[in-house]
């Protein structure tokens, strides 16, 4: 017997949102694969160092924005050192916590990497909305990620 629950519209909207998501992702990842040297949870990671203000962030950060476990976290971070593209650094402030930064190889790496994903995303994104439907969109998005929690989403 199947259970059936009451779809909403925000229901409808979430589950086709979610289901774009996973097929542009699914298609990104296996693009990420054939044509770099990096998964695209590599990739995830060393987008949000890029992006850090001061070249660097808390391993627990890192862990909040790429939406994984702290323990998946590291394991990913550890892999990271091990090929030379991110490093550990103390912080000063606090024995405990541990920052992470892109060395010179990741910044490359990140920079190469970088060039097939904008493409795929141009190829399974862009190509399927007009540029204002995407600004649309992205604005829509923007408005739930505010409006959920966290620092605004610009």
């Amino acid at each position: 017997m199947r259970v059936k629950l009451k779809k909403t519209p925000a229901s409808e909207t979430w589950q086709a949102m979610m289901t774009a998501f996973t097929r542009v992702n699914r298609m990104l990842a296996i693009e990420m694969d054939d044509e770099t040297e990096i998964s695209l949870d590599w990739y995830s990671i060393l987008l949000r160092l890029s992006q850090a203000e001061l070249g660097v962030m808390r391993l627990s950060e890192v862990a909040d924005q790429v939406g994984l476990s702290r323990s998946a976290t590291t394991r990913l971070v550890d892999r990271l050192e091990r090929d030379g593209l991110v490093e550990r650094r103390a912080c000063e402030t606090d024995r405990r916590g541990t920052y992470v930064g892109l060395t010179p190889k990741g910044e490359e790496t990140f920079r190469g990497a970088g060039r097939i994903h904008l493409k795929g995303i141009d190829e399974h994104v862009g190509t399927h909305l007009t540029p204002a439907e995407l600004s649309q969109l992205k604005a829509l998005l923007i408005t739930l990620a505010d409006g959920v929690e966290g620092e605004p989403c610009r």
